[in-house]
């Protein structure tokens, strides 16, 4: 045990006394390196070899590290002062929080490592960067420039999560609407991806006929989300409100009573971990976004649910809290409203016909004893209390949502 111990003390040491640079040319190709210093600011030249980049972003950053928080979302910073605080080296369980990855550009950089040695997760700050970093550890946390990014930073994530594609025009009106105190003009928005890494992750700007538009990373088929929108030009954006927008732009998730149900059925009755259930919910919203087909999206989850699952589990209960779920989305190809919102059976079924096939294909697979998928865009007042329930539970209305 003690030998055991000793290794894995070794490891995180060994990890922790790495320069820098050391760990920036061992996880970067040279074309990587390159890109890295641009998006940086530093000065280089592209004809140097790779130790050589490597050690001028090591200098650049340990010389002025503000290069590097400067660009960090504020919870990040909180978090890596945690860290510094603790000597360079953290167990992700000794955080107070549950996050599925905590310093994404950090650790993708290799600024910051994630060791795990006994089922037990280790963030490590090299030892050069740390030295760096604690003169002005204190100062982060009372920085209210920094602070002010990070609100905007949060406001312009979670509208572009929350539309997916818009105006240029369009995003800088809405966005100023909710947080006026903190203008943003079109003009600047450029700038303000390339500086922030988390903006410069979630979204680009596109320009279509003339137009700007500001364009979720995430969206995978743009030509088939502007083709819906073309098609609903009476359509009005969704008008979320400002605590609305930050919480998506904080955990890119919005509360809701499906959420909820979702998530304490996940995690209660299938004992799921929290950080596993909020990145399935995740990969749901994203794809509802992008129309993945309903049985692939029902295939991916119940096979990352039976990887993380012991127990036989009946997805028939799964089923109907996923359909109420995903129907209550902000979906982009309805500007922010969700399908609940804007359709009715029958206009739902003309705007996504392959609806019937995919229930029929799903009735038909043999793994778990699911029921065909139905759609609640049915009108509730019109359906008696001995129906089949719309939800597709299989029970009457009366004994299941007609008794909500």
């Amino acid at each position: 045990m003690q030998a055991a111990i000793h290794e894995a003390n070794n490891i995180i040491n060994q990890t922790k006394e790495r320069k820098l640079w050391e760990l920036l040319y061992e996880n970067h190709k040279r074309d990587s390196l390159i890109e890295m210093g641009g998006e940086l600011g530093v000065k280089m030249m592209t004809s140097w070899n790779k130790k050589t980049l490597a050690q001028s972003i090591e200098k650049y950053v340990t010389a002025d590290p503000s290069h590097l928080t400067f660009r960090m979302p504020f919870k990040e910073i909180q978090d890596l002062r945690l860290i510094l605080r603790a000597g360079g080296v953290m167990s992700e369980g000794d955080f107070e929080d549950a996050d599925s990855l905590r310093f994404p550009n950090l650790y993708f950089r290799h600024f910051i490592e994630l060791v795990t040695e006994d089922s037990e997760e280790y963030w490590i700050v090299p030892d050069n960067l740390r030295e760096a970093l604690l003169p002005i550890a204190n100062e982060l946390d009372n920085e209210q420039e920094l602070r002010q990014w990070d609100l905007k930073e949060k406001f312009v994530c979670g509208l572009i999560y929350l539309y997916g594609i818009v105006s240029l025009e369009k995003f800088v009106t809405i966005y100023n609407e909710l947080n006026g105190e903190d203008a943003l003009e079109a003009s600047n928005l450029t700038d303000f991806i390339e500086q922030r890494d988390k903006v410069s992750n979630e979204l680009y700007i596109f320009i279509f006929d003339d137009t700007e538009y500001v364009v979720s990373s995430r969206m995978e088929n743009m030509v088939d989300i502007m083709t819906e929108l073309v098609q609903r030009p009476e359509l009005e954006y969704h008008s979320f409100t400002k605590e609305e927008v930050l919480e998506v732009g904080t955990y890119y998730s919005l509360s809701s009573l499906p959420s909820k149900k979702l998530f304490n059925y996940l995690t209660g009755s299938l004992d799921m971990p929290e950080s596993l259930v909020l990145l399935l919910m995740r990969s749901v919203w994203e794809m509802a976004q992008n129309n993945t087909p309903i049985p692939e999206l029902i295939k991916t989850l119940i096979k990352d649910i039976d990887e993380a699952v012991d127990k036989d589990w009946n997805a028939d209960k799964f089923l109907s809290l996923l359909r109420r779920y995903v129907n209550s989305l902000p979906r982009w190809i309805l500007k922010g409203n969700s399908p609940n919102e804007v359709f009715d059976r029958d206009n739902y079924l003309r705007i996504f016909p392959q609806i019937v096939e995919d229930a029929d294909e799903i009735n038909e697979m043999n793994k778990k004893p699911h029921l065909p998928l139905a759609t609640p865009y049915k009108d509730i007042s019109k359906i008696g209390y001995n129906d089949p329930c719309p939800c597709g539970s299989g029970k009457k209305y009366k004994k299941c949502c007609g008794n909500n």
